[in-house]
């Protein structure tokens, strides 16, 4: 058998639902481009960020936190492609203290993006921006230490009708997944098709920038034409009758170019025609390519443990902690690593190296980190059975943190999963299994939180959560595993 591609998103195929041609520098048959090796960065060495505190000196909040899952015991389904899947839906529970709400599936998320072989659906994080895009990290296998940050522009995605389609995400990418026998058929499909169309697609490519470069010349006609109009009515004597054979030149030279522009148009549309008439064969094949083209791959990096992708809303970056122990850092030598990434191309442009001294011997390993819309910076950490919230900054003008003057005395779920900022109403959300523990960063930093001001949204999922990112109106998105999937709040959360 021949050797699969190893890729879905394609040049070739960036088809509109109207049909027109999106023309490309390079026209290739490859289905995913995975970047490769990250190129060298600048590299931020900070020294000690952090303002060192005696946790005693902490005043805590004295709260009662209800009780997520604490066994990290997990429910784990599968997906049956044969079927429709509505997807899932996981309601809070009585032991809620805000308004009721629900997690419901957005969108199953496939076995893997066909970067490696290792892939299994193991995906630790999500991020959104403000500008419509979701971002997933996907490890490329257990203890490599190593993923990709896959963007999806979500905008394009409801283009395509896929709203309210949970599976849609899942069919695409393991319809071409290479690893598969089944998935490797359907790239050397593609390949087939792609040789039938590629003589239709470069015709589109050369007919589409004559004519645009036509179109250009008519625009520059008519608007020399609206000028010498002007002139012409002021104009007398021999100027007006200088102007008038401009004039007629002009028209006539414009009735030619809109008359060569109606061949250059007709002969795109007998290629584009011919294109869709191949893609008609195979409708499956093709509305999955239209839905893989909306991904976009970072190169591989180091992921740490994956865990916590995030934007920061002043700057417009994405930020990755590469925490490769799950502990703190075994001494003051090592450093906190952050990955600093331009999403609209998906590189790493810088990396942050800093530590974290609390007394006189530990060095705090960064495990979360989340931004609110003015860039500033919060992570946190468990406290026994409660927990603490760090908060500062952590960008090209500089790294620093201390610890909010504040704690908690519990929280509702054994595991750190994560961090999370809702701009709308500006409060701090503790994720873990089953249970979001929310409270308002202001009256943390001012020392004056009480019991009654942190809210509890409380679950009985039984799976586990990996991820809570927010949108723009106050949504939240979980990804939950396994199998992996994109959930979103039936309402905002709060």
């Amino acid at each position: 058998m021949k050797k699969p591609l190893k890729a879905i998103v394609i040049a070739a195929f960036a088809l509109t639902s109207a049909g027109m041609f999106a023309t490309t520098s390079t026209v290739k048959a490859d289905i995913i481009d995975v970047p490769g090796a990250v190129k060298s960065i600048p590299q931020i060495n900070s020294g000690n960020v952090l303002t060192n505190y005696n946790s005693d000196d902490l005043k805590t909040i004295n709260n009662t936190s209800p009780v997520g899952n604490m066994d990290r015991k997990y429910n784990q389904g599968t997906i049956d492609p044969t079927t429709t899947n509505a997807g899932d839906t996981f309601a809070t529970t009585a032991a809620t203290t805000t308004t009721a709400n629900a997690f419901k599936t957005q969108w199953f998320l496939p076995d893997g993006f066909n970067v490696t072989d290792y892939q299994h659906g193991n995906f630790q994080s999500v991020a959104l921006d403000d500008s419509g895009n979701v971002y997933f990290v996907e490890s490329n296998g257990s203890d490599t230490n190593l993923g990709v940050i896959i963007k999806f522009d979500t905008n394009k995605l409801k283009q395509l009708g896929l709203e309210n389609d949970p599976m849609a995400l899942w069919t695409a990418f393991n319809y071409f997944n290479p690893y598969t026998e089944e998935g490797a058929e359907h790239n050397n499909q593609y390949e087939s098709y792609y040789e039938s169309m590629k003589g239709s697609f470069n015709a589109v490519k050369k007919y589409s920038n004559k004519l645009a470069n036509v179109k250009a010349e008519i625009n520059d006609l008519k608007n020399a034409k609206r000028t010498d109009q002007t002139k012409f009515r002021k104009a007398k004597g021999t100027a007006k009758n200088r102007l008038e054979k401009v004039l007629k030149a002009n028209t006539k030279k414009q009735a030619a170019d809109e008359k060569k522009a109606a061949a250059l148009q007709k002969e795109v549309d007998s290629n584009q025609s011919d294109i869709e008439k191949i893609k008609a064969q195979n409708p499956d094949l093709f509305k999955n390519i239209e839905i893989a083209e909306t991904a976009q791959l970072s190169p591989q990096v180091d992921i740490g443990h994956g865990q916590t992708l995030t934007f920061n809303p002043q700057n417009k970056h994405l930020y990755l902690v590469e925490d490769n122990t799950l502990t703190d850092l075994r001494n003051r030598d090592e450093n906190n690593n952050v990955l600093e990434i331009d999403p609209n191309t998906m590189d790493p442009i810088r990396q942050y190296n800093f530590k974290m001294f609390q007394g006189t011997k530990g060095n705090l390993q960064l495990h979360t980190l989340v931004f609110d819309k003015n860039g500033n910076a919060y992570w946190g950490r468990k406290n026994g059975m409660g927990y603490m919230i760090f908060y500062g900054r952590l960008d090209e003008n500089g790294v620093k943190f201390a610890a909010a003057p504040q704690k908690l005395r519990t929280r509702g779920g054994s595991p750190n999963q994560g961090v999370a900022f809702n701009n709308v109403n500006n409060r701090v959300y503790i994720v873990s299994d089953d249970v979001l523990t929310s409270i308002p960063i202001d009256k943390l930093e001012a020392g004056t939180a009480t019991p009654d001001d942190i809210n509890y949204s409380v679950f009985q999922s039984k799976r586990e959560w990996e991820c809570l990112a927010f949108d723009q109106q106050g949504y939240g998105h979980l990804l939950a595993l396994w199998p992996a999937e994109l959930m979103k709040t039936t309402e905002p959360l709060n």
